[in-house]
């Protein structure tokens, strides 16, 4: 009979869904590719990202999808039109249209069930509360991540969305209450929490919202902070291993919470938990992490490119780019000899056209620890080539992993020379192409406690045969190298994505990029966005032709335009992977990110990635002058204000007044006794006014008429002999 039932109700969907409102539950028996008609109360907003609601009536709920739906909140009342369009096995309607019909309702209130009764087809779609559960691991959430709930005899599986506020936040210890939509992914149901507020304390925790930041790094300590939702005292534990063994105490009652560490010893990494206790008893603690006290290396930091750069975009005649003309490869067999102890290469792929790998055998011959760590791809030919001294592994195959894209060298991590350790990194991979011919960028870091932290990454992977999803954030994320700050995360673990993003946000003044493949619209909006934050705000930026994105190319070309968003129109690669954020501005903690991380959903949740974030105007400075070229080269005017510093009593520029009405005056002041060029440029890169004064020098000024011109940002330029100034001004009516 039931059967009987489900046929009639299908055929009558067949019929009349177009213009027949029908409940949810009914809907949802409607046969793939059918029009169906639903009301229903928004749970959700934008916390399973733009174009994913779901909605509830009395019966049930659905997940609807569309691009339209990103100005839904919770309690919107909507009806709407679409067809039935599963997507692994998630009842979904595909949203062709829909009206709201009123705002600010109540949400359905959330059905109160266990893990063993509540993971079931019949709760699909709806809001459920699972009460008594803890998380079975400890640390911090990622964005697109499964993890396990249990209740001591039953687990379920809980999703968080990369768009949810939970991403960096610490796993809740003991035991909570956790609220979520009820999902489903192939054959296995999960639940969906929105956001923190899903998560239900037991008792009165002080409740960790952040994990463990470690600022004031010196060579003998650190400090190490945490914020709370309610007041309690703070306790910090440390060791040398996880077993900690020391602890330091703070009985004041806070929600921000900071602890010194001192007599600490130099290039050492420590493993550190923070506690605390609120008033009524209850205990909160983060998961362990690991941190580095600064090394007694030189703590150098060298870029190189393997194509030409534009010196003439230098902060100062000291800080030339440095261009390796066909000489990579002869780079990296350089600082491979310089080894006394070890060498560690995690690498997506490799030959031996230019003989590295014959480099790597030399070492491991004459004794040295080498020891490399490949993606899946490279051939057998290629990892037998390897002598067999050499211990080696690859990535596993398989759909739960992406590929093993790190591309690093460690080199005598451990030595008791402390300026021996070296870690290289950056976007080029050890093949003949990749050394020679498509773009790329290499940093190398002379510092010992980088060495030690890239040494733990590489061993969860050699060592524990951990890749991808498997992998834990088990390795220090702050540096201080001659009083830079630099920043260092693995993917997936590290939530990558999060921190290349805030970085972006951070822009007050420009952003320039080039990234191979640019996919993910979550690192395109910041980019797009600032314009809006910050009106002096400006962007360029590169994406190679053959990973373009319609989403992406689309949220980013509206205010940047064409002329400042290119894509790489050659046939070798635009194989870099990095921006820079506010090169133009010494006082707006210019950053370069850069490593092996794409902007890509896989190297964000599958891959195995590294990357860095080098709080620095002198390296920005550099890679802003290989930027200039590869701008170039792709015809493209280059839009980038310089601050001159040691040369600024032979070249000065200055603008007046900034935001300019009527009238803009200019001054600028060379000692060259050569021509000195001027340009007015908009952001189309058009140049609107022109002037050039031959060789005269000193004092030069000039008044320029902006009634004619459109509101909006410009760019003053000039160019005096190798030097370069250019100074962003605002035109309003």
């Amino acid at each position: 009979m039931k059967n009987l039932f489900s046929i009639a109700i299908l055929f009558f969907l067949h019929l009349e869904s177009n213009a027949q409102l029908v409940s949810i539950a009914t809907a949802k028996l409607a046969a793939t590719g059918a029009t169906v008609t639903v009301r229903g109360i928004v749970s959700n907003g934008s916390e399973f990202g733009g174009s994913l609601r779901f909605i509830q009536d009395g019966t049930g709920g659905v997940a609807l999808y569309g691009s339209s739906l990103s100005s839904l909140v919770r309690g919107d009342s909507i009806e709407a039109i679409g067809t039935v369009s599963p997507y692994n096995n998630l009842m979904e309607f595909a949203v062709t249209n829909f009206s709201v019909i009123t705002t600010g309702n109540t949400i359905h209130p959330p059905v109160v069930l266990t893990i063993s009764g509540g993971f079931l087809e019949q709760y699909e779609g709806q809001l459920v509360q699972i009460n008594a559960v803890s998380f079975t691991a400890p640390g911090t959430f990622a964005g697109n991540t499964n993890y396990n709930i249990s209740d001591g005899a039953n687990t379920g599986q809980v999703r968080v969305n990369l768009s949810s506020n939970m991403v960096s936040t610490p796993i809740p210890s003991g035991t909570i209450g956790l609220v979520g939509i009820m999902g489903q992914y192939t054959s296995t149901y999960q639940l969906l929490p929105r956001d923190l507020n899903d998560i239900i304390q037991v008792g009165n925790p002080p409740v960790l919202t952040t994990t463990l930041k470690q600022t004031n790094i010196t060579t003998s300590g650190f400090s190490v902070g945490f914020t709370t939702q309610n007041a309690g005292n703070t306790i910090i534990r440390y060791g040398l291993t996880s077993a900690l063994g020391s602890e330091v105490s703070d009985a004041t009652l806070t929600t921000n919470h900071l602890i010194n560490l001192s007599g600490l010893t130099p290039a050492t990494l420590y493993y550190v938990k923070g506690l605390t206790i609120s008033s009524s008893g209850d205990t909160s603690f983060s998961s362990i992490q690991v941190m580095g006290t600064q090394s007694l290396s030189s703590q150098s930091i060298t870029c190189y490119f393997n194509r030409s750069t534009d010196s003439s975009f230098a902060l100062s005649l000291n800080n030339y780019s440095h261009y390796l003309n066909q000489i990579a490869a002869d780079t990296l067999k350089a600082y491979i000899n310089r080894a006394t102890l070890s060498i560690d290469v995690a690498i997506y792929n490799i030959d031996d056209l230019n003989g590295i790998i014959t480099a790597l055998n030399q070492k491991a011959a004459s004794g040295v620890t080498v020891r490399v760590v490949a993606d899946n791809g490279v051939s057998s030919t290629t990892m037998n080539s390897f002598i067999s001294s050499i211990q080696k592994i690859q990535s596993p195959a398989g759909s739960t992993y992406g590929i093993m894209h790190n591309k690093f060298v460690v080199i005598d991590a451990n030595s008791t020379n402390p300026n021996a350790p070296v870690v290289w990194t950056g976007s080029m991979n050890f093949t003949d192409d990749q050394v020679n011919v498509d773009a790329q960028n290499i940093i190398i870091f002379q510092d010992q406690t980088m060495a030690k932290g890239y040494t733990l990454e590489f061993n969860e992977m050699l060592i524990g045969q951990k890749f991808g999803p498997d992998k834990t954030d088990n390795t220090p994320h702050e540096y201080l190298l001659q009083g830079n700050r630099v920043e260092q995360y693995f993917s997936p673990s590290d939530v990558v994505n999060s921190h290349v993003k805030d970085a972006l946000l951070t822009a007050n003044t420009s952003v320039h990029f080039i990234v191979f493949s640019f996919t993910r619209t979550e690192l395109a909006y910041p980019i797009a966005d600032n314009y809006q934050s910050h009106p002096d705000y400006f962007a360029q930026g590169i994406i190679d032709d053959t990973a373009q994105s319609t989403a992406v190319y689309s949220a980013l070309v509206a205010p940047m335009t064409t002329s400042n968003l290119k894509l790489n129109q050659f046939s070798w690669l635009m194989h870099h992977k990095y921006a820079i954020v506010d090169a133009d501005d010494q006082f707006s903690d210019p950053q370069v990110i850069t490593g092996s991380f794409n902007f890509t959903n896989s190297a964000s949740t599958r891959n195995d990635e590294n990357e860095v974030i080098v709080h620095s105007l002198e390296i920005s400075n550099q890679y802003i002058q290989e930027f200039a070229q590869r701008f170039k080269d792709q015809g493209g005017v280059v839009m980038v204000g310089l601050n001159d510093i040691e040369s600024k009593s032979h070249f000065e520029l200055t603008a007046y007044p900034n935001p300019a009405t009527d009238n803009l005056t200019v001054n600028f002041f060379s000692e060259n006794h050569v021509a000195t060029n001027f340009e007015l440029i908009n952001l189309e890169g058009k140049v609107v006014r022109h002037f050039n004064n031959g060789s005269s020098i000193g004092n030069q000024s000039i008044v320029i008429n902006t009634t004619d011109l459109a509101p909006g940002i410009y760019f003053i330029k000039v160019k005096s002999g190798s030097y370069n100034k250019t100074q962003k001004i605002s035109i309003i009516r």
